[in-house]
């Protein structure tokens, strides 16, 4: 399954938010297309903090399960319901990070 027009656009506008802030040597955001995957990673120096997996399940739904918890939620979200769900994780990573 592939990303739709309007959410390549999303993904890519999150990646350049990414990169605007200076965040893109910490955070990672790519889509598997082979196995419709949308992985996100969050490192701090060689430690990986978080890394969440979105499935992509029809069209436009994405389910999503935490790698490292091997945990599943059934409650289905839109690629812009991710994005925002991973900026503001990223942005209170970053912001405690700065305040130590």
């Amino acid at each position: 399954m592939q990303l739709t027009n309007k959410e390549q656009k999303l993904l890519s506008t999150y990646q350049n938010w990414l990169k605007k802030n200076n965040l893109s040597g910490n955070c990672n955001a790519y889509f598997i297309s082979k196995t419709s995957m949308l992985v996100f990673q969050v490192w701090n120096l060689e430690k990986i903090i978080s890394e969440t997996i979105w499935l992509k399940t029809d069209k436009e739904k994405w389910q999503f399960y935490i790698k490292n918890l091997g945990e599943k939620f059934n409650k289905y979200f839109s690629l812009k319901e991710i994005l925002e769900i991973e900026k503001d994780f990223v942005i209170k990573t970053f912001k405690e990070k700065s305040s130590l």
